[in-house]
Order: structure tokens, then C-alpha cells, then sequence
């Protein structure tokens, strides 16, 4: 969400101030205080202080935009899931699990002609 947040910066001039609330329980009471009846419940949330909207959860660059400067949008619309992406990291999870056992076995070869 960082990169769609910088660009909605740049292209509005409106900042998006950032809290941390993992490890700071004041920013953590603030976000359970906005999201009123926990009807979110989890990170990011996006409220905007002006209009008392919100924004649960990761979204699209025109549904940020469209709550960053007041006009309608949806509380939640998650980005579309992109399969060549989720694919893609499927690979290199597969890749690196059988480069990990090609290296073992060759050490367990070169072990077993040194016995």
C-alpha cells in the first residue's frame, strides 16, 4: 500500500500520516477508537478525519484516492489478485525447496563415497 499511498500524495497534496500500532499502545487505542465496533479489526485503515470515512483493509489506487480527497467509495474492495504474481512466487518457493534438496542429496552422495 506504500507506493499507491506516496502516489496519491504526490498527485493530491494531501498527506497520509502513518501510525504504528503494533508496539505503541496510544496509536492502538486511536485506530480501536476510529474503527468503531471493531468492524474492521485489523490493518491498514484508513480514516479520513475530514469526511469520518474509512477504509478497511489493502485496496485500489482509485478507491484510495476517491476516500483520500472525500468522494464515495467502498469500505472494503481488496485489489484484484493478479495469478501471474501468485504464480510466479509459487515458483520460486518451489524452486528454492528443490535446490535446497538437490544440494542435501549431493552432500549426502559426496558423504557416502567418503565412507
Amino acid at each position: 500500500m506504500e507506493p499507491l499511498m506516496e502516489q496519491i500524495q504526490k498527485d493530491t497534496g494531501l498527506p497520509i500520516r502513518r501510525y504504528e500500532v503494533w508496539y505503541n499502545e496510544e496509536n492502538l487505542r486511536l485506530l480501536q477508537k476510529l474503527d468503531k465496533g471493531g468492524s474492521c479489526g485489523g490493518v491498514p485503515f484508513f480514516y479520513n478525519k475530514k469526511t469520518r470515512s474509512w477504509i478497511c483493509g489493502a485496496t485500489t489506487y482509485p478507491n484510495l484516492k476517491a476516500w483520500a480527497i472525500g468522494k464515495p467509495h467502498e469500505r472494503f474492495l481488496p485489489p484484484p489478485k493478479d495469478d501471474s504474481e501468485y504464480i510466479q512466487g509459487f515458483r520460486g518457493w518451489f524452486d528454492k525447496i528443490r535446490d535446497e534438496g538437490i544440494k542435501r542429496m549431493q552432500q549426502r552422495t559426496e558423504q557416502t563415497k567418503n565412507d
